[in-house]
This record gives C-alpha cells, structure tokens and sequence, in this order.
C-alpha cells in the first residue's frame, strides 16, 4: 500500500493490499476499496462507496457526492462499484437518492474526462463513455454500450446492450439494443454492426437483426404486433433479448431517421455560373 502523505484518507476506510492513494486525494469514511485500486491526486472518494479491486479514479474525480435532487433525504443511497474500471478526470458518480437504492457500476468500464453518473444510475459491464458524456437519474445502460462525448441521457431512460449513441445526442426516450443513434438527430440509423462483429456475434446473429430491425421500423405494424411477430419469427439469438428490451419499455422508444423520399443534395447556382454547372447539379442528385 502506498499512500503519499499530503493525502486525507479515513482511518476508518477500508482499503485492500497494493492501493494507491496519491498527493492531496481524500478517502473519506465508510469508503471499501479492493486490491490495487489507484487514487490519483486531488481525486475525492466520498463517505458510502464500495470498489471492487484493479479500479482507477483518476485527478480531481469525485466518487460517492450527494445526489443533486432538491428534495434529498438526510440518508441516502451508496455507490456499488464493481472492479477494472477506469474514472478519468473530473468524472462524478452521485450515491442513490434513498437507503436501498445505490447507484451501481459493473466491471471493465471506462469513463472519460467530465463524465457524469446521476444518482440510482445502473451502468453495466464494458461500457465506454466519451468526455462530458452525462446521465440522469435512474438511467440503466446494458453491457458494452457506447456513449459518445457530450451525450444527455434523460432521467429514467435505458440504452440497450451494445448500442452506439453519437455525439452531442439527447436521449429522452429508450434505445433498443444494438442499434446506432445518430449524434445530430438523435434518431436510430441502423445496426450497429461493427460493434456486433467486434464482439464476436456472428453472421447469423447480425442477419437476424437486420430482419428484427425491419419488423420494427419499416413493417408498419401496430406495437402489439411487432412484439408476436419477434417472438413467434425468432426462437433463439439477440433477438430474444431485443424483443425482451423492447417489451419492458415505459418511455416509448428512438424513432428511425428516414430520409424524405425523392430526397436530393440540391446546390444554389448564381446566373452567371459557368456552363459546367447543370453539369455538377445532375451528379449531386
């Protein structure tokens, strides 16, 4: 164990063999870190949170603050934090509003700079978070999601396993597993296909998805529908838990972003272009 010595640390936290807790850091009380976890400087690991081992908080994170809610509780929640993750600079992770309900982190995620984690948020495992990326309360996001920078996630909204969410997007409503949101509109633009192979889904796999996906958003099917229709078409694969995602849901869903049909790339042309220009118009549509 290494702990500099302008560090604040509780001698009433339990810390595991081979922590590292760097200048200025402070680890409050009723603070568990597991083996080899690592505190960088100025980090703050607040009263009611529990790590698992091999985690990094790196400079200036704050883990374990006071849910940001006007109407908080004199007790409140913990933060669950599972092991292998990595906290980079000034990511916020909030405990749970009220005792019983913490905020939960899974194993093997990475969280960029300025991240944030509202209070009874629910991460799973081997998710990726891009800078100033921010969740709400409640929200619930599945395994090996991607979050991209400077993504609002809307209290009580879920991001299904492995899906894609772009840049700069809001999300105010649930995204279905394995999809790919658009950062600009905010609506689904297909599969995310590389992150299915990536993950070792087969070719079987992703063609049944693509047949799912068809059912959802181009069949014109009521949603009564497209639910006996996923699950009498499909016995086995991601399907069955897509079906199972898209039958929980309480927020209603992404809505697929289709271009308007006839749809053409159309360029202003002055009077006084050269003869070249129809030339162009008609390549671009």
């Amino acid at each position: 164990m290494s702990i500099h010595p302008l560090a604040a640390v509780s001698p009433e936290a339990r810390l595991g063999l081979g922590v590292t807790i760097g200048a200025f850091a402070s680890v409050e009380s009723d603070v568990e870190l597991g083996d080899h976890c690592v505190v960088a400087s100025g980090a703050v690991i607040k009263s009611g949170v529990t790590a698992g081992s091999h985690n990094e908080i790196c400079e200036h994170a704050v883990i374990g603050g006071a849910p940001q809610h006007v109407a908080r509780p004199a007790d409140v929640g913990r933060v669950i934090i599972g092991d292998h993750n990595v906290f980079r600079e000034h990511v916020t992770v909030h405990r749970g509003l009220k005792p019983g309900c913490d905020t939960v982190v899974g194993s093997s995620n990475y969280v960029m700079a300025g991240g944030h984690f509202g209070h009874d948020s629910v991460v799973g495992n081997s998710c990726i978070f891009a800078n100033g990326s921010m969740l709400g309360g409640h929200v619930q996001i599945e395994d090996k999601a991607f979050v991209s920078g400077a993504v609002a996630v809307h209290q009580f909204c879920r991001i299904g396993r492995l899906a894609m969410v772009g840049g700069h997007a809001r999300v105010t409503q649930d995204i279905p597993p394995y999809m790919l949101v658009d950062g600009q509109s905010g609506c689904i633009v297909g599969l995310n296909v590389v992150g299915l192979r990536r993950s070792g889904h087969t070719a079987e796999d992703i063609a049944d998805l693509k047949n799912a996906y068809r059912i959802i958003y181009r069949r014109g099917l009521s949603w009564q529908e497209v639910l006996e229709t996923l699950r009498t078409e499909f016995r086995a694969g991601p399907v069955l838990h897509l079906r199972d995602f898209l039958g929980s849901g309480k927020r209603g869903f992404t809505q697929e972003r289709r271009a308007p049909p006839n749809a053409t790339l159309r360029l202003r042309v002055a009077d006084d272009a050269p003869a070249v220009a129809p030339t162009l118009r008609s390549k671009a549509g």
